[in-house]
């Protein structure tokens, strides 16, 4: 957990966005439904072992993130990713609500199996092509529905509607192919 001020928002915030994802939680010390949804939060997030950031704001000190955010009632509470808002919500939430919110901003397993960060980049490029090796040995809808998941905000409904399957369907293949590409990599680089 992160305490944002005016100063510190770029850093704190907007550019921590673009490597993990961030819930700004506006509130002030005289709000009664503040103090009830802060420790959910943080209790909430702690529990994600650092893959979601808590900053919280108080806004009577901070008016200018307040504006940014063109709040009207607290709590207020944000989702930032990519330096962008993806979620919120307004006033004080139930425990399963709030967790809920935040295993939305959780990777999914095809961003947590693609996105793992190499130590140079011939070792990435080196991952790539052995990604694309393995991935051409899946049927072109796993294919299709691995390659459509990587895509910024894609539903299991929007992938599914690309491609013409169901939403259960886009979690089987999506399954099978990271099932695959695991069993792939790993006997490739164990052997």
């Amino acid at each position: 957990m992160v305490d944002v001020t005016d100063a510190t928002f770029e850093n704190d915030v907007m550019q921590a966005s673009l490597t993990a994802a961030i819930v700004v939680d506006l509130w002030a010390p005289w709000c009664g439904p503040c103090k009830t949804l802060g420790p959910i939060l943080e209790k909430v997030i702690d529990e994600t072992k650092g893959q979601v950031v808590l900053a919280k704001v108080n806004v009577d000190e901070n008016p200018a993130i307040s504006r940014a955010f063109q709040v009207q009632s607290i709590p207020a509470v944000f989702a930032l990713k990519d330096g962008r808002i993806v979620d919120g919500f307004v006033g004080a939430q139930p425990e399963a609500a709030v967790r809920e919110f935040v295993d939305r901003l959780l990777p999914t397993d095809v961003e947590s199996f693609t996105t793992a960060t190499p130590e140079d980049e011939a070792q990435r490029m080196q991952r790539v092509r052995r990604l694309e090796t393995v991935l051409s040995q899946l049927s072109p809808k796993a294919r299709a529905t691995f390659i459509w998941a990587r895509r910024d905000g894609q539903t299991y409904e929007e992938i599914g509607k690309q491609l013409g399957v169901s939403r259960n369907m886009v979690k089987k293949y999506l399954q099978q192919a990271i099932a695959h590409c695991r069993k792939s990599l790993d006997r490739e680089e164990g052997g």
